[in-house]
């Protein structure tokens, strides 16, 4: 045997030794499951991972802006002690959870007593704190029993539909007040002046309330003619109206041609629509 042979000879022998020696050093168990558990280990973390990112991480807590009511929202992405304040018509607790700061019936209103925020007559708020002349249309008919809105009080003269359509008188007046119902209701509710201190003046506007009578004139039982407050109509019987200044004569003749008062003359309670917003409206109580 040459050298070079004995040279390969001994490496192979130093080869088969060192093999033995690891196998006899090894566990008991095969190389390759070992390395497979490994790996399997590492996808298992990383699919763990994957789950995590893809859907299973905490859900998000309230917020302002989901298009839900949750956390400690009045209403919908608003009000409470964190979302931003409600505009008028949304639910509210406390007067911090309304724009205009005041919540009435757990509602925000601007507690101008009109539903479109304006008033044309008793125009202090601050002075007439619970009473105001809202001007505007309804095209539902009826002064006495149309006591619950019929469009969400979305009418008014300076609302986005200020000829009513759709409307009844109890939508002319915000939430929390409703259409004033007698003489003795405008004389408490105006501080006991009634409609000398309207202010109503230059309008060619009448403001009706749900009083009506037998005819004569009169105020009392019936649904004979209109009463209320303004600078057009006819002077009602005193004894029996005041403190309101006005009425409507047989089928609304005395009023500006926008009221409109249907072919019964001992019902015009009854049948009174009004076509459009100039001419008044009505007298709104606060609850």
């Amino acid at each position: 045997m040459n050298l070079l042979s004995k040279k390969r000879a001994g490496v192979v022998v130093i080869l088969l030794g060192a093999g033995m020696l690891a196998g006899a050093c090894a566990p008991d168990e095969p190389t390759s499951p070992r390395l497979l558990v490994g790996r399997r280990t590492a996808d298992a973390d990383a699919g763990t991972a994957a789950d995590v990112d893809a859907g299973d991480a905490a859900p998000a807590g309230p917020s302002c802006s989901n298009g839900v009511r949750d956390g400690d929202e009045t209403d919908t992405d608003c009000g409470g002690a964190t979302c931003p304040a409600c505009a008028n018509g949304r639910a509210c607790a406390l007067a911090r959870d309304c724009v205009s700061r005041v919540c009435a019936d757990a509602k925000c209103t601007n507690d101008a007593g009109c539903a479109d925020g304006t008033r044309e007559g008793f125009a202090s708020a601050a002075t007439f704190p619970n009473i105001a002349a809202c001007a505007g249309g309804w095209s539902v008919p009826g002064l006495g029993t149309t006591t619950t809105p019929a469009c969400g009080r979305a009418s008014g003269n300076d609302s986005a539909n200020p000829t009513g359509q759709g409307c009844n008188v109890a939508d002319l007046c915000q939430v929390g007040w409703h259409v004033c119902e007698t003489p003795a209701a405008v004389a408490t509710k105006s501080g006991g002046e009634g409609c000398a201190v309207s202010g109503i003046a230059d309008q060619s506007a009448f403001f009706a309330v749900r009083q009506a009578g037998s005819g004569g004139a009169a105020c009392g039982p019936g649904s004979n003619d209109l009463f209320g407050c303004g600078d057009v109509g006819e002077a009602p019987d005193a004894t029996t109206c005041a403190p309101l200044d006005r009425f409507s004569n047989d089928l609304c003749v005395s009023l500006p041609a926008t009221w409109a008062c249907g072919a019964d003359g001992e019902n015009e309670l009854g049948n009174v629509t009004k076509t459009a917003s100039e001419g008044g409206g009505v007298l709104c109580c606060r609850d």
